[in-house]
């Protein structure tokens, strides 16, 4: 027989988590852009005093090349997320971003596969991914949202009167609470499915995409909202009927 061979309980690696917690004073109304190609991007409410408050969790894998979290910059405050130069991602290795923002401070996202969810910004809120989830609820100012593959589900507050705001993915679903108070036109636009408690005026465009358009008063028309999908889903639910889970 054989002799036996002696093996380690768990020979799996552990690779240890690394958090990061930063903060700046902010020039009044300066914008804030958070550049994140590696991971996820959480935006909270940040209060009233300009104070803008930032927290990395990074997973390095055990990789010599460290992914380095950076603030600075005087036109905008660019928070992000790098590599060093000409340096792939090792299997594993990301961050995660969660920014605390001040009222009144325009914020601007650029992720790529990351979860963007955005809850309680008092400002105009800007989003490019390209593939990414977008979730956002609470946002008071302007919304500008673009996605490639991502889903997109959230709920609108009461619309800036005058303002015009964008909602888009190439092909994933979009899901939003809205409440009669929204006051907004919304032109909708996919190859997908309308599915809205709201009456919606629909024309078809054969042989494009998309191939249909809807139109959807909520409120008074005093503020004008694309929502484009170029093959998914499109679902309005009044805002008692979603669910804030």
């Amino acid at each position: 027989m054989p002799a036996a061979v002696a093996t380690p309980a768990d020979s799996t690696p552990t690779f240890e988590i690394e958090r990061s917690t930063d903060q700046t004073k902010l020039s009044k109304n300066l914008p804030i852009r958070i550049d994140n190609p590696y991971g996820d991007v959480r935006l909270r409410f940040g209060g009233y005093e300009s104070l803008l408050e930032w927290r990395g969790v990074t997973q390095n894998m055990g990789s010599a090349e460290k992914i380095a979290l950076s603030g600075s910059g005087t036109d905008a405050f660019v928070i992000s997320a790098r590599l060093p130069n000409g340096v792939k991602l090792a299997s594993g290795q990301r961050i995660d971003i969660t920014a605390y923002v001040p009222k009144g401070h325009d914020v601007e996202i650029l992720t790529e596969q990351g979860l963007i969810e955005a809850r309680g910004v008092q400002a105009n809120l800007k989003v490019r991914s390209t593939s990414g989830d977008i979730a956002l609820r609470g946002i008071t100012g302007g919304i500008d949202i673009e996605t490639g593959a991502g889903n997109i589900e959230g709920q609108l507050e009461p619309a800036l009167a005058g303002s015009e705001q964008r909602i888009a993915t190439s092909t994933g679903n979009i899901m939003l609470g809205i409440a009669e108070s929204l006051n907004a036109s919304l032109a909708l636009a996919t190859s997908g499915v309308f599915a809205t408690e709201f009456s919606v005026e629909v024309q078809t465009l054969p042989g494009q995409e998309p191939n249909k358009l809807g139109e959807v008063v909520i409120g008074e028309p005093a503020a004008r909202i694309e929502i484009s999908s170029k093959r998914g889903e499109i679902r309005l639910l009044r805002r008692s009927a979603f669910s804030d889970a």
